[in-house]
């Protein structure tokens, strides 16, 4: 039903940013700000040029928004759908995938960031950044059963939201969005068990023109296999209580 999500998905867009001049760019602007904010005061506490720092900053911030986005709202997925379920008979799934559409599409606005610091430094863009692509279609694959999983639970239990927002906030800070994983010298392996790191590797590595390590691909490959297993499982089981959870 791609048809079918991929229309709703455009009209949540357009619905949110209803009456407002720059729409969804005012997401792009704001975090815009406070990329550039960071980029310049940052760059300084880490000792690096603010050439090198604003392009792994900015595409950090840009990957980091889009894969948190999909955690935290997948977390109300269905609780803010409940007179939709409650009214009509149809896949829920519906609802997780015009999530990650709706997050892909406000993606693609904020990699005007991107573009324009790349375009203001002269950085130049290799074959490797066409990677990208698949990169966002295995966070895509990911994000539908994360955001079915948690929704779910959410739904049973109105305290995940809370939860999983507050644990994402603090994994930012320990995940190498704002900084480099060779800042931690010999501890830097241990940044190979984050797997958020590696959601993010495989979209921001290509933008900044490298390509993603084997790990990161296998890490996101294996996420997706395991995840899917377990979401349908679950899925099946508890689908048709949802409703009276809601």
């Amino acid at each position: 039903n791609w048809r079918i999500w991929s229309r709703m998905g455009w009209q949540e867009i357009k619905r949110r940013y209803r009456r407002t001049v720059l729409g969804p760019f005012w997401v792009t602007l704001s975090l815009g700000m406070f990329v550039g904010g960071m980029g310049f005061v940052w760059a300084p506490l880490f000792n690096v040029s603010v050439r090198e720092y604003l392009p792994f900053i900015s595409t950090g911030m840009i990957c980091w928004v889009f894969v948190s986005s999909l955690i935290t709202e997948g977390c109300i997925t269905y609780t803010h759908a409940e007179a939709l379920i409650k009214q009509l008979n149809f896949p829920l799934s519906i609802l997780n995938w015009m999530l990650v559409w709706r997050n892909v599409i406000v993606l693609f606005h904020n990699l005007v960031i991107a573009a324009l610091v790349f375009l203001v430094l002269q950085i130049p863009v290799t074959w490797n950044t066409l990677l990208f692509f698949p990169g966002v279609v295995l966070i895509g694959i990911n994000g539908v059963w994360i955001s079915m999983l948690l929704g779910m639970i959410s739904a049973r239990y109105r305290d995940v939201p809370q939860l999983v927002g507050n644990l994402v906030q603090v994994m930012m800070f320990v995940t190498p969005v704002f900084w480099y994983a060779k800042q931690l010298g010999a501890r830097a392996k241990i940044i190979d068990y984050n797997l958020l790191f590696h959601l993010i590797d495989v979209i921001r590595s290509p933008l900044l023109g490298n390509a993603p390590s084997l790990l990161s691909y296998s890490a996101v490959v294996a996420m997706a296999i395991v995840g899917w297993a377990v979401t349908l499982f679950i899925y099946a089981r508890f689908r048709r209580r949802i409703a009276f959870w809601l």
